[in-house]
Parts: C-alpha cells; structure tokens; sequence
C-alpha cells in the first residue's frame, strides 16, 4: 500500500469513525443523561467535535476525488457542528445561538446534490433534516419552544445521514483502490 493509498484509507475510516461518534454520542446524551445536565452537555459536545473532524476530512475526501461543489459542502456542515458546539455552554443549550446552525446547514444540504458519489436517493435524503431544523427555527423565533420532536428527529436524521455517507465514502475508496 502506498502512501497516498494509506492516506486515503486513514480519511475513509477517520470519517466513519467521526459521524460514527457523532451518532453514538448524541444519541446517548438523549438516552441516557438528564435534559440540559451538564453530563448532556458535555456529551453532545463530544459528538459536535466528532462531526466536525468527520466534515473536515470528509470535506479533505470528496476534493480529492473531483467533487469540489461537495468539498465545500463539507466545509459549510464543519461550520453547522460548530455552531451547534458552540451553542453549548457549561451546564445549558443556548436555542437562539443554536438554531442559527440552521443557516449554513441548508446550503451545505443542498450543495451535497453535486457529490456524484452518492446515490440520487442519499442526496435527496438530506432535504429531511433540513425540513426539521426549519420547523426548529421557526418554532424558537415563533414560540420559544426549542426542545421537541422537531429538534431530536432532525439530529437523529442528520446523525443518521452522516454514518451513511460515511458507508458511501469507504466503497468509493474500495472500488478506487481495486
């Protein structure tokens, strides 16, 4: 294996490990910490650093295989994570700081339409946690009301997106290896 085979290798594996950690995370500090304990917190953090290292390389992935409309996706859904990251304080979630992820979450959804490795369904399927997060936004500007199934359906979908990628991601570099 060459060097540049190994790197490739490393950033497929570093990335399913990112958004798999991304997942594992934020779906635990749902399950099993207290709302808005500084336990959740913490975990969530956790998770917001996994996908951000998983869209960074990702990001990394995607340029080198040509996809560079997907490349920027990647960096603009770094960004998202690390508006979420830094909705997080000491022991409580910010809803206005956080909902603002919102904005470069869209675009970074919609450019992904370019990434030409991934199935037209897969890149259709990430119109839905779009159409949650929106729902979020307009419920915190509306009503104040930031928690709720909106919010937990969004995250899980776009957890879920991510490790799928992620699936995608490792058989391109599969079928450029062979």
């Amino acid at each position: 294996m060459t060097k540049s085979e190994w790197e490739s290798r490393s950033l497929v594996m570093i990335i399913a490990l990112c958004y798999g950690g991304n997942l594992l995370f934020g779906w635990a500090g749902y399950l099993f910490c207290q709302p808005s304990s500084m336990a959740q917190v913490l975990v969530y953090q956790v998770g917001n650093a996994c996908a951000i290292s998983g869209s960074v390389m990702a990001a990394r992935y995607v340029g080198l295989r040509g996809q560079q409309v997907a490349a920027s996706a990647y960096i603009l859904l770094g960004i998202t994570h690390g508006i979420s990251l830094a909705a997080l304080g000491r022991s409580s979630i910010n809803a206005d700081r956080a909902i603002t992820m919102v904005m470069p979450m869209i675009p970074a959804l919609i450019f992904m339409f370019w990434c030409e490795l991934y199935p037209k369904w897969l890149r259709l399927a990430g119109m839905i946690p779009s159409l949650f997060f929106v729902l979020v936004y307009v419920n915190v500007n509306a009503s104040g009301a930031f928690l709720g199934v909106p919010l937990y359906s969004g995250y899980a979908t776009l957890h879920i997106l991510e490790v799928i990628w992620s699936v995608y991601l490792f058989k391109d570099w599969q079928r450029g290896r062979g």
